[in-house]
């Protein structure tokens, strides 16, 4: 369930830039501080190698009634594999022949499909991505320092409005892992084939996770692609007044840079809510600014 607040962190001047234009930036994967953003190709859970080497023995024990499979999902060619191998089950050819005649072993499976994804990702054109990154976390004081000018900047919070069909009804977790994601089994890809499940599950997986060092940021994200826009890596898109909820100040923001942003939140944004970073020791935290 996407939280009801995401927040953006931001320097001074983009949160002013944000304000008055009414605009977020939403970049392409290619500017982003990961340079393995959208490069993670997920993987199988057996892999397709070992899948490719268990496939005849799983088609004989389905053709002699051994081993379930759920055939209203089965791939065009599994189910004339099945159907072959009772044929020749029935011409007197033992069990152990046909597996041995359909033993295809592929000790370069997973590199092939990995070499697949990448081309088609590289088809998509990653420079007509445009993707929105937000963050569940308005005290990360990792993102405050990296994000907000050392703490001198702002987080806006952004929420959903569904009656409106906001991008952000439609933001996905990412998820931090430090191998690529499993996105099923070898087996199951080799019995059914290219699903429209798998499918999402890969879009996901590549999407949409990111290495374990970068799980600080507790991120959000809303993808599209823009394949009008050409001339750009980033696209910069209006949003509704209403969907900006909540403007924090961070610990060193200045009271001349809080009192601009003031002016500029003016008539469009009077429903905002106005926080600040205090220090209390070692830690941060947001209280409500009530000057």
């Amino acid at each position: 369930m996407v939280p009801s607040i995401l927040y953006k962190y931001t320097t001074h001047a983009t949160a002013g830039a944000i304000i008055e234009s009414g605009r977020l930036r939403w970049s392409s994967p290619n500017l982003f501080n990961d340079l393995a953003e959208f490069q993670r190709m997920p993987r199988f859970e057996p892999s397709l190698t070992e899948a490719t080497s268990k496939l005849p023995t799983i088609l004989v024990e389905a053709a002699t009634g051994q081993r379930t499979l759920d055939h209203d999902r089965l791939s065009p060619q599994t189910q004339l594999l099945i159907q072959l191998v009772q044929m020749l089950l029935q011409a007197g050819i033992t069990a152990s022949d046909i597996i041995e005649s359909l033993q295809n072993d592929q000790p370069d499976a997973d590199q092939k499909m990995d070499e697949m994804l990448r081309a088609h990702m590289a088809s998509l054109d990653l420079a007509r991505a445009r993707v929105l990154c937000l963050t569940s976390d308005p005290e990360n004081e990792v993102m405050w320092g990296t994000y907000a000018d050392s703490h001198a900047g702002c987080a806006l919070g952004f929420t959903h409005i569904p009656e409106l069909s906001t991008p952000l009804q439609e933001a996905r977790q990412v998820q931090y892992t430090e191998q690529a994601p499993v996105v099923g089994s070898g087996i199951d890809f080799l019995l059914y084939g290219d699903t429209s499940e798998l499918r999402a599950r890969t879009h996901q997986a590549i999407c949409y996770t990111k290495k374990v060092p970068w799980s600080y940021e507790k991120e959000w994200r809303v993808v599209t692609w823009r394949w009008e826009e050409r001339d750009s890596d980033v696209g910069h898109y209006k949003f509704y007044p209403k969907e900006l909820v909540s403007v924090t100040f961070g610990a060193r923001a200045s009271a001349d840079g809080i009192s601009q942003i003031r002016r500029l939140l003016g008539a469009n944004y009077p429903h905002v809510t106005l926080f600040r970073i205090v220090q209390k020791g070692e830690h941060l935290q947001r209280i409500k600014d009530d000057a």
